[in-house]
């Protein structure tokens, strides 16, 4: 499969798969990148959001997962420690955001705290809440990659989604990413209103980093209480088909699943040339309900680590895939 294609070629092959019958031959092409470019294997990591306040004014159109307290850091370093201890080797540091006075101590001093107890790896987002002088010490202290979230990468959906947001100073970061030699990670939220072309062109945007390590692929849900909350669930289907096309235009980053899908939407997300991140172990806030397969470890009074590996790993029984807590080398895939 041509994976030099122009932008105009790109969404006629989208738009072409709208028609099930080819998008089979899409996601069998897009299968088939994946499996040269980055294997088959698929690999477990870990996360929280909800570590830092989010200051963002106003509120993001479809959020619910923002907090305004600091996660307390006695609570994350007993929670990491349990992480560590069930294999995993890698966790994300997620939300909130802070456009103007910013995070760059307060994260350093945290990355200080965690790499003093824990030996995971370590992937901060935390949008664009600090200077390019922090993306080198990050660098320095091992952090595994930083992640911009556009969510989308036109201005309009942008501003009616994340009225409070900057999509110029989450551009931006992903710049200081490239020019620090630092791995990054970028979202695209799917159903926020944006055209096909759109998608394409983010996508094409995308492209020029070589340092992009990752793209994460999250479907909208809208919530109750939000500005969006009546806009439509996005369908599986549109994620699998951007799924698809970032495969065939991005061929050696990992496509990964963000918030917003559902372990149901796994098996989709990797026939349509997905991998090969996947989200085992969780810190949550409350406790879970009783659900087979799940583990659930008390850290403290409201805060527990959800192990899902054994639901994820039910969910793709039958397809033959080893899933392993073996993080890959990220220079290995990553362009330049």
């Amino acid at each position: 499969m041509n994976t030099n294609l122009t932008k105009e070629q790109a969404l006629a092959i989208f738009e072409k798969a709208r028609d099930s019958r080819n998008a089979y031959e899409l996601f069998h092409q897009a299968s088939e990148i994946r499996d040269k470019e980055i294997g088959r294997r698929l690999w477990w990591t870990s996360g929280s959001g909800g570590i830092f306040p989010c200051m963002i004014t106003p509120r993001c159109s479809y959020c619910t997962f923002c907090t305004d307290k600091m996660f307390p850091i006695d609570v994350l370093l007993k929670s990491l420690e349990r992480i560590e201890n069930l294999g995993i080797q890698q966790f994300h540091i997620s939300g909130g955001t802070d456009l103007n006075s910013g995070y760059d101590d307060a994260l350093l001093e945290m990355v200080h705290l965690i790499q003093a107890r824990s030996g995971l790896k370590l992937e901060i987002n935390l949008g664009p809440s600090f200077k390019k002088e922090t993306v080198l010490e990050l660098k320095k202290l091992g952090v595994d990659s930083i992640t911009s979230s556009l969510e989308s990468n036109s201005p309009e959906v942008f501003s009616l989604a994340k009225p409070g947001d900057s999509l110029d100073r989450r551009r931006e970061l992903l710049q200081f990413c490239e020019d620090a030699d630092m791995p990054s990670r970028s979202m695209m939220l799917v159903g926020l209103g944006e055209t096909d072309r759109e998608r394409i062109e983010h996508l094409y945007f995308l492209k020029q980093y070589n340092k992009l390590y990752q793209l994460r692929i999250s479907r909208f849900m809208p919530f109750q209480g939000t500005a969006f909350q009546n806009k439509p669930r996005c369908s599986p289907w549109e994620t699998a088909l951007v799924t698809a096309m970032a495969r065939l235009i991005l061929p050696n980053t990992e496509i990964s699943l963000a918030a917003g899908n559902n372990l149901d939407d796994i098996p989709l997300w990797y026939l349509a040339g997905g991998g090969n991140q996947l989200m085992g172990v969780s810190i949550a806030k409350k406790k879970p309900l009783p659900t087979v397969d799940v583990d659930v470890y008390e850290i403290s009074e409201n805060y527990y680590v959800v192990d899902k590996r054994k639901q994820v790993e039910r969910i793709l029984a039958g397809m033959q895939l080893e899933i392993s807590n073996q993080m890959p080398d990220h220079k290995t895939i990553l362009k330049g």
